[in-house]
């Protein structure tokens, strides 16, 4: 008897999958689905491949602009973050979030900056990835599926039959499930390999076992949720008499679970919270930090101002830049200038680092009250199943909000690690901070221009504005100084040593870390397809089949 009702069943979704792949439905709903895909996947590889190039870019100036750095004022690197292979395939967040955490003493960046986009142009596009495809097309599908399975049989007269076979309502319904699960894997695999295929083509993606390993994981996910999918379609067949009622409901539950919830659970926390005024406050927060620092500033001794001393210019290096409170490169300078100019420097740094510290809280704040209106966000997608199916391929993609915050972290131990490196190099507390000049204060301007010592000039009484002035109007000295600034700046003894500059190294979250993140996800989706087939069989039991 068993043998006989294993043989019916069989039978049942064997037939069940027959019947699909004979329908209009399933040749369209698969021929989209599978050109939707590689389309998908062609101009995502497109993408990524210009955002690979852009990254590549900037690890490059990067290292090419620290090789010619002579200042340690100046060395401010740039940490990028790379490009996530597996964007083709689930695009999430990944063009959405910044790139580029600048490194520097006197700002201690929160956030990245820039966003990795590649070519504006095909980031539109690359939003339609292989997951939104199974999520949209392979869903609707789904329900199209099952959406008259029970009441499509009653109206055809064919319910009543099938039930008076041993077969019983459960083994019906898992026969109906089961082929149609079936049915809908094979386009589902299809649109996987062909987008796997034309990423090997036209991608500059490397894949290796990590890579491969989440590829079997989306897949996994993708079967999951249009399990989920067909059941909540059974669910709605087994709960109508008529096929066309089923139709237009099944339609109506699709658009909430792809469309409405998802975008309400996004825009909900923005109109309930109060985000503009804690933002407001933050803002006014850094405005009061640097009005203090300002304040903290202006009571150390800068040697850069001359204020009312004419003569203080002798003493000044010449060619100086400034670049932001602790940035600051010149040369041919005296070297009492240089000794003051250290001593103000190893005050300045502590200061503007203090207080990069207190901005960096401040901001944080408002970044908290972000992820606490993110977190609210994720919590309404759960009355969801694609927008909860979305969030777990993102994570498990390498695409979410959690993998930008890793790199953050990531970044900030490595400015920490930077700045260590700095003190250990003694760079805060040396001439080699602002100036590339010997420490011994060869060659000031003065001794370029009149051939004496800054000493010498101020005793003259002459104003040094004065001296400078006929310097620059005698054409026969200034050309002697430009071919001497001119053999200076090839002369590449000035640039930094740097060869033991520590590098940094992005790690991706690992695949057990990624998988315990996504794991109320991943509970989720099991439990709504097992109680969604209870369901469809409570339904069914007190189904009339006549």
């Amino acid at each position: 008897m068993a043998q006989k009702t294993q043989a019916l069943l069989g039978t049942l979704i064997l037939k069940e999958a027959r019947d699909l792949i004979l329908t209009l439905r399933f040749t369209v709903g698969a021929a989209l689905t599978v050109v939707l895909a590689a389309l998908a996947a062609y101009i995502g590889s497109l993408d990524y491949n210009a955002r690979l190039d852009s990254y590549q870019t900037k690890l490059k100036l990067n290292n090419d602009g620290q090789r010619r750095t002579t200042v340690y004022s100046y060395l401010r690197p740039t940490v990028v973050r790379p490009p996530e292979p597996l964007s083709i395939l689930d695009h999430g967040l990944e063009g959405r979030l910044g790139t580029d955490f600048w490194i520097s003493v006197d700002t201690e960046n929160t956030e990245a900056e820039g966003e990795n986009r590649g070519n504006e142009y095909l980031s539109n596009f690359s939003e339609i990835d292989l997951t939104v495809i199974v999520a949209v097309i392979l869903g609707l599908l789904a329900f199209l599926f099952t959406f008259d399975a029970v009441c499509g049989e009653r109206e055809a007269g064919m319910l009543k039959l099938i039930m008076s076979y041993p077969l019983s309502r459960s083994e019906f319904l898992l026969g109906k499930y089961l082929g149609a699960w079936i049915t809908l894997m094979l386009p589902t695999a299809l649109a996987c390999l062909a987008s796997l295929l034309v990423v090997g083509y036209a991608a500059h993606a490397e894949f290796g076992p990590q890579e491969f390993i989440r590829i079997g994981l989306m897949f996994l996910f993708y079967a999951i949720y249009l399990s989920l999918m067909l059941l909540a379609g059974l669910v709605i067949s087994s709960a109508f008499q008529r096929s066309s009622l089923a139709l237009a409901f099944s339609t109506f539950v699709w658009f909430v679970f792809v469309t409405i919830v998802p975008n309400l659970a996004t825009m909900l926390p923005d109109f309930t919270g109060d985000r503009a005024r804690v933002h407001q406050v933050a803002r006014e927060g850094l405005t009061q930090l640097e009005k203090e620092q300002d304040e903290a500033g202006r009571k150390l001794k800068d040697p850069r101002d001359t204020g009312n001393d004419p003569k203080a210019l002798y003493y000044y290096a010449i060619n100086n830049n400034w670049g932001g409170r602790t940035a600051f490169e010149c040369h041919f300078g005296d070297a009492k200038y240089y000794d003051r100019l250290r001593e103000f420097f190893g005050q300045l740094i502590p200061l503007c680092a203090k207080f990069a510290g207190r901005r960096a809280e401040v901001w944080r704040q408002y970044l908290r009250y972000r992820e606490l209106q993110a977190a609210l966000a994720r919590k309404l997608a759960f009355l969801s199943p694609t927008a909860v199916f979305q969030n777990t391929l993102d994570i498990v993609s390498g695409t979410s909000k959690e993998d930008y915050n890793h790199f953050i972290a990531l970044a900030a131990q490595y400015r920490n690690t930077f700045l260590e490196y700095l003190a250990r190099k003694n760079a805060f507390g040396s001439w080699r901070w602002f100036t590339g000049d010997p420490d011994d204060g060869d060659r000031p301007w003065t001794l370029l221009a009149v051939g004496k010592t800054a000493d010498d000039m101020a005793a003259t009484g002459e104003k040094a504005e004065d001296v400078l002035n006929r310097w620059a109007h005698d054409q026969t000295a200034w050309a002697k100084f430009i071919q001497i600034e001119t053999e200076r700046e090839k002369n590449t003894n000035l640039y930094l040593s740097l060869g033991d500059v520590p590098a940094f190294n992005h790690s991706r979250l690992g695949t057990s870390t990624v998988l315990a993140r996504a794991a109320p996800q991943i509970v989720y989706l099991l439990a709504v397809n097992l109680v969604l087939f209870l369901v469809a069989y409570v339904r069914f039991i007190r189904y009339d089949v006549r």
